[in-house]
């Protein structure tokens, strides 16, 4: 009997290892099959527009090198009051002083040569932009004239201007402008999967709120066609793209004209701004759904990087430009009890 069972049990395993292999090939065959399909479409579908800034024209400078760089870094304002009934009044709590002076630390560190820096026009972005430069800058944090513009903010420009002004914030090193291209809203693209209580909202919108949010939508998709492109729209930016005959005579071995040489960015762009405009501006620059930008976390004081990395081209090939994330939503250099979102 103590065989009987034994042979009985060793043919179910047997059984149970034949139907489990010839289980295990029909779906891989299956796998197989739906990978080819899934590959092919894929294909298809991911194929990556090397015009996506629409800067191959006749017009649009060209780096006088084989392939060049330009460093885009986007970081998140300081939390703020949530609370406060006027744009204004939405300030940076004490925790968002903390965390915009940790981020200025960080940027300090990383030696980043930053060529310009490029802010919203909403208060909180301001501030954050202050505590940024009293690092970056090792100044007093009333330097940056934020305490001023805190008290008697200036009247803030038309939305729909593609124009970047001069900042209100001072610099000893930096130039700074502002946009309010910026400026915190809704994208053009509504989330998907889009939560309930969003569709809630929308559905109980007024059809002047309606109309309101639509203008908003318009300037935030606006945003990036001015913003997020390769060309330079600093003065560093446009010499070191010229390369080196752009100088007469040049001895300096750090000057700008020498970056592409060296393989660095041609120029570097600080962002400071919102976490909606940014995470839009992810999709857009890495040619991603766009309706998948809720799906991204920026917590605040957060660093995200994309790096534009270009070709010139020749006879035989077109020229490329491609756009990738080196640092999304990284908050790593700040400790727990100042990170939030």
């Amino acid at each position: 009997m103590r065989f009987g069972r034994v042979f009985c049990s060793g043919s179910l395993l047997l059984s149970a290892s034949v139907s489990s292999f010839l289980g295990y090939h029909s779906y891989r065959q299956k796998v197989n099959d739906d990978s080819k399909n899934g590959v092919k479409s894929l294909k298809k579908l991911t194929s990556w527009d090397h015009n996506w800034d629409l800067a191959n024209s006749n017009d649009s400078p060209k780096p006088q090198v084989g392939s060049c760089y330009k460093l885009l870094i986007l970081v998140r304002h300081g939390q703020y009051e949530t609370e406060a009934l006027t744009s204004n009044k939405k300030v940076l709590t004490d925790l968002g002083w903390k965390q915009a002076r940790a981020t200025g630390k960080r940027l300090r560190a990383l030696g980043y040569n930053i060529d310009c820096i490029v802010h919203s026009d909403m208060i909180r972005a301001r501030q954050t932009t202050a505590g940024i430069l009293s690092e970056l800058d090792q100044m007093q944090l009333a330097d940056t004239g934020i305490l001023e513009i805190t008290a008697n903010p200036p009247l803030p420009g038309p939305k729909d201007c593609v124009d970047l002004r001069k900042s209100p914030l001072k610099s000893m090193t930096l130039p700074l402008l502002e946009s309010s291209l910026m400026a915190e809203g809704p994208p053009p693209t509504e989330p998907e999967p889009s939560p309930a209580s969003r569709i809630k909202h929308l559905k109980n919108l007024s059809l002047e709120d309606k109309a309101d949010r639509v203008d908003h939508q318009n300037r935030v998709g606006s945003s990036f066609v001015y913003l997020i492109h390769r060309r330079p729209i600093s003065d560093a930016g446009k010499r070191a793209l010229g390369g080196p005959a752009s100088c007469v005579q040049c001895t300096q071995p750090n000057c700008l004209c020498s970056r592409a040489m060296q393989d660095r960015p041609l120029e570097v762009i600080l962002f400071v701004g919102h976490a909606n405009v940014f995470r839009y501006w992810l999709c857009k620059a890495l040619q991603l759904p766009p309706e998948a930008w809720l799906r991204i976390s920026l917590p605040h004081g957060s660093i995200t990087e994309l790096l534009i990395e270009q070709t010139q081209g020749d006879a035989d090939e077109p020229p490329t430009c491609t756009v990738q994330a080196l640092r999304v939503g990284d908050d790593g250099h700040m400790p727990v009890d100042l990170q939030s979102r």
